[in-house]
């Protein structure tokens, strides 16, 4: 009796589903992935040509200078005292809105640290004034 001799049979990934399954982890990793929502200032703007006015007493004026530092209503306060300082006015005045003015070199963090201090310390009324070269 004479047997056969085997074949060699190559090895071969099939791909004819392939795609399929790329598609349907496409899908999964689409559904099951968390999106993170990155919270950045909220700010409420007034409507278009809408004019608020507001006493000057209660104008509290922040300005971050070129480096940083930090001046309240023209003295420097201490990043670290401004959150105190803050609390401080709004318990003498709770209608006190605090108006940041950033120097035109500044980083753009000083500001937003100035900004998070105020938040820190209660403050609720807000106002970005525009930067110019002078004070």
């Amino acid at each position: 009796m004479k047997l056969r001799e085997r074949q060699e049979r190559k090895a071969e990934i099939p791909t004819a589903s392939m795609a399929d399954i790329a598609f349907l982890l496409l899908i999964f990793f689409m559904v099951t992935t968390v999106f993170s929502n990155e919270m950045g200032l909220q700010i409420v703007l007034p409507e278009k040509g809408q004019k608020v006015k507001v006493k000057s007493e209660n104008i509290q004026k922040v300005y971050v200078e070129e480096r940083g530092k930090i001046r309240l209503n023209g003295e420097p306060v201490d990043q670290d005292e401004l959150t105190d300082k803050v609390k401080e006015i709004l318990i003498r005045n709770k209608n006190a809105i605090f108006s940041i003015k950033t120097h035109p070199k500044a980083h753009y963090q000083y500001m937003v640290n100035a900004f998070d201090k105020l938040k820190l310390g209660s403050a609720e009324r807000v106002s970005l004034a525009p930067s110019s070269e002078e004070r």
